[in-house]
């Protein structure tokens, strides 16, 4: 087994790429620790962002299926007004499903659904139909939510996903100064524990305490020579 001790940065720039180490290397004295920690960041992130995208497809199907009266509301698509994009969307979940052996049900085509594609359900085009379904009281409403702007929803929603696409695909958190680095990180944090909170505020305060994400932070890698900037 390699012992982690000897890893260098030369060892990561060959595993990695030059092009992508670089960055580390101009915002840490130990680039090797602050690679390590930035993975270890982002997965905490996409633990909390799990959470999140799991409660908003849960309260958008419950809000739909009460609207139409159907548990297979994505097929109403002339009652909701879907586009093209996001019915193809739900046959590729079918084939998926299909292809698994597993029965078709609504439960599973829900759950197999992209936080993408509830994003486009937020659109202005679906105001009308899917944004007037999740605001209406006859369906549950959005109790905690008074102003009900969809287009300030939406908004967080989009940066939920611009965060989990980052952290999952291994991209950096770290910014060009440790002060904006973490503005930036406290914006994405309490923008995902914001939507939480519109939807259930219990569930927001449960995201919040067993997230991983402020301990981690305290365990950044000092900055390069000291220095608060990159």
């Amino acid at each position: 087994m390699t012992d982690v001790t000897q890893v260098t940065l030369k060892d990561l720039r060959d595993w990695f790429s030059n092009e992508r180490m670089k960055r580390y290397e101009d915002a840490a004295a130990d680039p090797v620790a602050l690679y390590v920690w930035n993975a270890r960041l982002s997965k905490a992130y996409l633990e909390d962002i799990a959470h999140v995208e799991v409660l908003l497809r849960n309260f958008i199907a419950n809000r739909l299926i009460a609207e139409c009266g159907q548990k297979n509301w994505y097929d109403c698509s002339d009652y909701f007004g879907f586009d093209y994009e996001f019915k193809k969307a739900v046959e590729r979940v079918r084939k998926r499903i299909r292809y698994s052996g597993r029965s078709l049900t609504p439960d599973r085509v829900i759950a197999g659904l992209s936080l993408d594609s509830w994003r486009f359900l937020l659109v202005r085009k679906l105001e009308p139909t899917v944004w007037k379904a999740l605001r209406d009281q006859t369906n549950g409403g959005m109790p905690y939510y008074r102003s009900r702007r969809r287009k300030e929803f939406e908004s967080h929603v989009v940066q939920l996903l611009e965060l989990r696409n980052r952290c999952s695909h291994q991209e950096p958190l770290i910014q060009p100064n440790v002060t904006e680095e973490d503005n930036y990180l406290d914006a994405r944090w309490e923008n995902l524990l914001w939507i939480a909170h519109i939807i259930n505020p219990k569930a927001a305060d449960w995201i919040r305490n067993q997230s991983r994400v402020p301990d981690l932070r305290g365990q950044r890698p000092d900055p390069l020579n000291g220095l608060t900037s990159i």
